[in-house]
């Protein structure tokens, strides 16, 4: 039986059009070890985490964002500890960035499994102009009054069925003061045997919308599927970088095992 793990982080490089401006890049990921007992079964599935990636390049505060067995949690936290980058840029100047992160365990053999239910598999955050479009690499702040709307743009790994079929997706912003704003609800085509549908979509950038971690909450088919985090500031110098929660538990029992 061959064994791949894929441990995914939602990071953006940022192109030479954004100039000196850049994305952190991923240097070393050690890969997660896969648990005994989900090895033996067959079991398959993703763990979600947020946390930011600091101005030397290393993971800090990684918080829970989903999963999709509570087995997984451990070993994908350590390895992603482990992970190292070199820094985002802003104006060539290492700067630290939101990060969210997405680690998958995946069995390949005569019969792989399958993950059992939708679960993100990516979340790419970036500030945008009015039309949608990028105007920072993933993961820099969302600037109030100067950026007018936040790019998303999210795969959902979802479990392979012969026949096509709709999702019913809805995507919730948590503020820092808890206010709950939907972003994106809509239906979703799942064509036949598809393991994966990508889902990118805009939100408009309210006036009223307070400076800090945004967390962000998809549903799918109204169960829960992970979430992701974007930060907001007026004035990013001026921004304290703090995560909510606590790190890497899963905050509710909504995770299986």
């Amino acid at each position: 039986m061959k064994i791949r793990l894929q441990a995914l982080v939602l990071l953006f490089t940022a192109s030479a059009a954004l100039g000196q401006d850049t994305g952190a890049q991923l240097l070393k990921q050690p890969k997660p070890e896969y648990p005994e007992g989900a090895l033996k079964g067959q079991r398959q599935g993703n763990v979600v985490f947020i946390g930011r990636i600091d101005a030397k390049g290393k993971i800090q505060e990684i918080r829970y964002g989903g999963s999709s067995l509570n087995v997984f949690i451990d070993p994908a936290a350590a390895a992603v500890r482990a992970w190292q980058f070199r820094p985002a840029t802003r104006g060539g100047k290492p700067i630290e960035i939101a990060a969210n992160i997405a680690v998958r365990f995946r069995v390949q053999g005569d019969k792989p499994g399958d993950i059992p239910y939708p679960i993100l598999g990516d979340l790419s955050v970036f500030p945008a102009d009015a039309s949608g479009k990028k105007k920072a690499p993933e993961g820099f702040p969302v600037r109030r009054g100067a950026d007018p709307r936040v790019r998303f743009e999210a795969v959902l790994d979802v479990p392979p069925l012969p026949k096509a079929r709709k999702i019913a997706v809805t995507v919730q912003a948590l503020s820092p003061k808890a206010r709950s704003i939907v972003l994106f609800e809509d239906s979703v085509n799942v064509p036949p045997k598809a393991k994966e549908v990508k889902i990118p979509f805009t939100a408009t950038v309210g006036s009223d919308w307070e400076d800090g971690v945004w967390l962000v909450r998809f549903l799918a088919d109204k169960a829960e599927a992970g979430g992701g985090q974007f930060w907001l500031a007026a004035d990013p110098d001026k921004f304290q970088f703090v995560l909510p929660g606590k790190s890497e538990q899963p905050p509710t029992a909504t995770t299986k095992k």
